[in-house]
Parts: C-alpha cells; structure tokens; sequence
C-alpha cells in the first residue's frame, strides 16, 4: 500500500513528500507538473504520476495502480488565479475535490487529508478570533471552493466512512513559490532581497496575515495524517504558524535585520487589500488541532525568516532562478 499526494511537486507538496520519505515511505506524486527544486534530492525515492484532478478515471487509474490507501489532497488553483478564472478554478478546486473524493470511494482508499485555507472565513465574524466554528463566509472564489469541498469531505465521511481530515493552513510561506496569490507577498519579500530584487509590499504597513512557515505546514500535515482515528474529534482544524500573527512593517524590519541591502517598501494594492481585510484583524485559534492531536508550531517569525534565508542560500541553483 502507498501514500499520494495531489499537488504533489508544488512546494509544500515536496516538503511532505520528504517527510514521507524519511518515515520510510515511497509516495506517488500527482501531478501535471513534472518534478522540479529540491524534489531532485529525492529522485528515486517517489513516483511521478502526471495527471489531473479534473479527470477521474486517470485518478482511478493511478490510485489503483499503486495500491494507494492514504490521500494527501493538496493540488488545486490558489487565490489570484482563481479570482480572474473562476470557471477553471471550480473544475480544478471544486470538481477535482469531487474526483479526488470519488477515487477514494470507488478504490477503498480509508483516508484523505485535505488541504483547506483560512480563506474560508472572511464576512460576517464577529469577535476578535477565529475558532473552527467561526462563520464561514468568504470573500474569494478560492475560500468558496474550499467551503464547499469541506462539506463533500463531511459527506462522504458519514455517508461512505471516508476518515477524512482537513487544515484549515493561513498563508504558507517558503522559498521556490512563483504563482502568484493574495498573500504571496510574504514569500516575496523574503526571496526577492535573496536574488538581488527590489519587492514592493502590496499590502498597507499595518496589516495582518496569519501565516506558517512551509516546515511547519508540512508536518501538521503529516501528524494529523498519523494521528490515532479515536483522538480526531473535529475533522477539519484551523492551525496557527507565526502567533500573533505579524504586521507588513514587522515582516520588512525581520528581513532587512538578516538582509540590510533589501530594497523593501510598502505599496498597498486595493483590491488585495479588499480580499485580506476580512482575516487581517482577527486571531487564529488551533486549540482542538493542539488538544487532539498535538499541534505545536516551531517557528516564529525571527526563526522563520532566517531559515528561509539559509535554505535559500544552501540550495542556489534552485532558487536563484
């Protein structure tokens, strides 16, 4: 029996494939994007798949040839790209969901972890933090997409016994990520410095975005994957990376503190503004992701920013480019 991944070579697909990896498995990455980055210091050790969500029987095919019995569901369009094509974005996002969901059904696979976003939120809360239970009202396409494929988890869970688990992750953050979404701007204000570029903050000096660094992303992923069936009580969890979460200004000031020559300023786009206003004042709480299964993130934004600045540096000829 193997474990895949969909979405598996994008870069925090790669970095659970390297937990897997480690824990002596041979994961199957899907994919219609071949292996790329630092999935080469792994070549030998996965399967490529190349295929897409939105074709059930290649996921038929695939999750049945290599006897796969866990799905790490992570592939789909981001944030951006599902605001200026909606109509590929709910092919992708909402039917591939579906697939995925069917394949599993169809096969007999027993688990799927799903990768769902804190864009779920975002009208309508009221009070100053965001719990599991908090309105899910969002203002994208994208956190639409992730509403609704929650509930056809939830479906499928009491109508089929699917074990299905899902993250609710806020902003992942990690050097290599090149398609753009409304909170990339964390990334790029860290990797842009790195290759020499000046970076414009699209968001204003005072704004907040819950983030979490793509290491801890990934081993949520992998501890919730892992956890005794009898401890998940809540099937789909908020996790919190960096808390409380940081401000636009305290992003530059960290990097410029390991990178003095980074050429930052602040330049607010509205309508990134409109989609982040919703989460930008609220904290995130993960304390049934902390109770039932043991959630604690490892790195705040300090440690965040300087680890992203040594794998940046240790790996150049990935992702300098």
């Amino acid at each position: 029996m193997s474990v895949m991944i969909t979405g598996g070579t994008g870069f925090l697909g790669a970095e659970i494939c390297r937990l897997l990896v480690e824990d002596g498995q041979r994961p199957v990455l899907l994919d219609p994007y071949p292996p790329r980055g630092r999935l080469r210091e792994l070549q030998g050790h996965f399967t490529y798949a190349a295929g897409s969500l939105t074709n059930l029987p290649v996921l038929l095919n695939t999750v049945r040839h290599y006897e796969v019995d866990t799905v790490y569901h992570l592939g789909g369009m981001l944030s951006l790209p599902s605001e200026e094509d909606p109509w590929n974005a709910f092919e992708v996002n909402v039917v591939g969901t579906y697939n995925a969901l069917e394949a599993c059904r169809l096969s007999g696979i027993g688990k799927m972890i799903f990768a769902s976003s804190i864009a779920v939120f975002g009208e309508g809360i009221t009070g100053e933090v965001i719990t599991d239970d908090t309105l899910q009202r969002p203002a994208s396409f994208y956190g639409a997409g992730k509403v609704f494929s929650e509930l056809q988890g939830r479906f499928y869970a009491r109508r089929f016994g699917l074990d299905f688990r899902g993250l609710r992750v806020p902003s992942v953050v990690g050097p290599g990520s090149r398609v753009a979404h409304m909170t990339i701007y964390n990334c790029w204000a860290i990797e842009h410095p790195l290759r020499g570029l000046p970076y414009r903050v699209p968001v204003g000096p005072e704004t907040r975005c819950p983030t979490i660094y793509y290491k801890d992303a990934a081993q949520a992923f992998f501890m919730l994957a892992k956890a005794d069936a009898a401890s998940i009580k809540s099937k789909v969890y908020n996790v919190a990376g960096q808390s409380p979460a940081y401000t636009a200004a305290q992003l530059v000031e960290a990097v410029r503190g390991h990178l003095p020559q980074a050429d930052l300023s602040i330049d607010p786009d509205p309508n990134i503004s409109r989609l982040l206003q919703g989460l930008s004042r609220l904290a995130l709480d993960d304390g049934p992701a902390r109770r039932e299964w043991g959630w604690r993130p490892s790195f705040d934004l300090e440690q965040m920013v300087a680890d992203f600045v040594a794998e940046f540096r240790a790996h150049p000829d990935v992702y300098s480019l």
